[in-house]
């Protein structure tokens, strides 16, 4: 696990959080350009993104994105970015977490990406669903720019299809045997790739681009 944040405190403290859980740990980077160097330089499982002192988190998730064999990758925002939130969505990022958060929650969160999952921390998730349905659509890439069949993933296809029957979270959550939390983040990376601010608003525009009928 490589991080990269501005503040050596931050990356002294997540290094050593994630190695008493047993994972090894690349030295931490200020800058993204210095952690786009060393992922392409070694093999490395995953990144966590704080704040680079040289770009946005956004632009620096982007460019991993672009290195071969890319890292998964979890992201530390600040609770009221929710515009942030939704274009780090939309760049398909693995993983969430507040910068607040309590540490045992954000290792949750680096631990079910690691083992190939997605994740929204607890705490993250509750506020952003507080704020309202979905999350705000930003200025990210427009979703008709994107072929139908590559927009979402299978998976979440899938939650999308249960959704269209009008199954609860919870009944999506038992049909596709994930937790409810999973079913959560599925949604809001839904809601996100399809510009939507609420169920309803997914549901109409997965129909007119016939993702779901």
């Amino acid at each position: 696990m490589l991080v990269v944040d501005a503040e050596p405190l931050t990356r002294r403290g997540l290094e050593s959080l994630v190695a008493e859980a047993g994972l090894d740990v690349v030295e931490g980077r200020a800058r993204g350009a210095d952690a786009l160097s060393t992922v392409r330089g070694a093999a490395c499982d995953l990144v966590v993104v704080g704040s680079p002192v040289d770009m946005p988190r956004v632009e620096l998730v982007r460019r991993l994105s672009e290195v071969p064999g890319r890292p998964r990758t979890v992201v530390l925002v600040p609770e009221a970015q929710l515009e942030e939130i939704g274009e780090l969505l939309r760049c398909d990022v693995e993983g969430l977490a507040s910068r607040t958060a309590p540490p045992k929650d954000v290792l949750v969160t680096v631990e079910r990406v690691l083992a190939g999952g997605r994740a929204v921390e607890a705490g993250l998730l509750a506020r952003i669903e507080a704020q309202g349905d979905g999350l705000p659509t930003g200025d990210g890439p427009d979703p008709d720019a994107v072929p139908s069949h590559e927009l979402l993933t299978a998976r979440e296809r899938d939650v999308l299809a249960l959704l269209a029957e009008g199954r609860s979270n919870r009944e999506i959550a038992s049909e596709l045997h994930v937790s409810l939390p999973t079913v959560k983040t599925h949604l809001s990376h839904i809601y996100a790739k399809l510009g939507a601010r609420n169920r309803d608003d997914a549901l109409g525009r997965a129909f007119a681009r016939r993702i779901i009928g």
